[in-house]
């Protein structure tokens, strides 16, 4: 695990700037095994030192009044609720940071009442941040009390394009060989993979379906693979069943994520069309871009960007030419890289958080 995640706590800042400047992630857990805490809290905190601002956990046996803003992400539970009281009580800045729509899905009793925690929190931030400009309209469609205070903070880059061997547990690198070995009895196929959560009926390995069917249509002219790497094996098994393509699960591993990926040629996207994906970052294609692979995905508003650089809505041109011209490949796949760096870059991010800093702290000046 990156050493900056151990050290990012505010319990062991020193007071070295005038009061009200630091700034608070509140997080229900801070384990970087989960994408949102680890783009969203932990890496910002750790950028945010990089440049200069105070930034950290929120203190759990200390005061916040010495905060000039709380940030509490994608947290909605008793604990957020006693944060953000503790916040304004204090005269902190309030921000509240979600990259998920929460009101999509079946409406039921029990979402019904998750919806309405979520508006009456959100309602009561000074400054809503989200990951993509369509996510800040879909939840302004339900939660219309927050219309002008959404802004827009991109995620940050997941760094898998590094990593060392080292640092690998033994099952990661029994998971790791048994891939290898995947591998080698499929010589020559187009090794693709599909990586992330599930959620039933809406995203993840329940919207794999239509993918397959392309991957399958392929594979009468040339050879795939599918690599699973999620942390749904009973899904994968009874799935994978009806597939007709030779295909492998990998447990997620912090740690051999970035060495899985990277073993693969082309990442596939497939994107179910819901409220719930509509509003997703570019974190995903992203992610594999910057490991140095093709990627060919369904389009969504936040990856049209990427389209000089992958294959959307283009299945089987995508697999062609990735099976076929991957040599010609690597110019427009560095152009990529290059893009996401200039506007997803740790720096560019950090920079971001401090303009919405900025902003909540030019709110609180008296009136000239």
């Amino acid at each position: 695990m990156p050493s900056r995640f151990k050290t990012a706590t505010m319990e062991q800042d020193q007071v070295t700037s005038a009061p009200k400047s630091r700034v608070a992630f509140y997080a229900a857990r801070y384990s970087p095994r989960k994408a949102s805490i680890r783009l969203r809290v932990l890496e910002p905190i750790a950028a945010l030192r990089d440049i200069g601002v105070e930034a950290g956990r929120y203190p759990r046996l200390r005061s916040v009044d010495d905060c000039a803003a709380v940030v509490i992400s994608k947290a909605f539970g008793r604990g957020a609720i006693k944060a953000a009281a503790t916040a304004r009580r204090q005269g902190c800045g309030l921000i509240f940071d979600i990259c998920d729509n929460r009101y999509a899905g079946k409406q039921t009793p029990l979402r019904a009442a998750k919806a309405r925690r979520t508006s009456a929190l959100l309602a009561s931030a000074d400054i809503v941040t989200v990951p993509t400009q369509r996510m800040g309209d879909l939840l302004v469609e339900c939660a219309p009390d927050i219309a002008g205070r959404v802004r827009v903070v991109p995620d940050m880059l997941d760094d898998v394009a590094g990593g060392s061997g080292a640092s690998l547990s033994l099952l990661d690198r029994f998971w790791l060989s048994r891939l290898d070995r995947f591998h080698m009895m499929h010589d020559g196929a187009l090794h693709c993979v599909w990586f992330g959560n599930n959620m039933a009926g809406v995203s993840g390995l329940d919207q794999i379906g239509p993918a397959i069917a392309e991957l399958r249509h392929f594979a009468q002219t040339h050879p795939v693979t599918l690599t699973i790497i999620s942390n749904k094996a009973g899904l994968y098994r009874r799935a994978s069943r009806e597939w007709g393509i030779p295909s492998f699960y990998l447990p997620w591993s912090l740690g051999s994520f970035g060495t899985a990926l990277r073993a693969h040629r082309v990442a596939i996207i497939p994107v179910a069309r819901n409220a719930y994906s509509a509003g997703k970052s570019i974190n995903r294609p992203a992610t594999a871009i910057m490991a140095g692979l093709g990627v060919i995905a369904d389009s969504i508003q936040s990856y049209e960007e990427l389209r000089p650089f992958i294959a959307l809505d283009d299945w089987q041109g995508g697999l062609s030419r990735y099976a076929y011209g991957w040599e010609a490949e690597a110019d427009r796949l560095a152009q990529a890289r290059a893009h996401l760096d200039a506007r997803y870059g740790r720096q560019r991010v950090a920079e971001r958080w401090r303009e919405i800093f900025a902003e909540l702290a030019a709110r609180s000046l008296p009136d000239a």
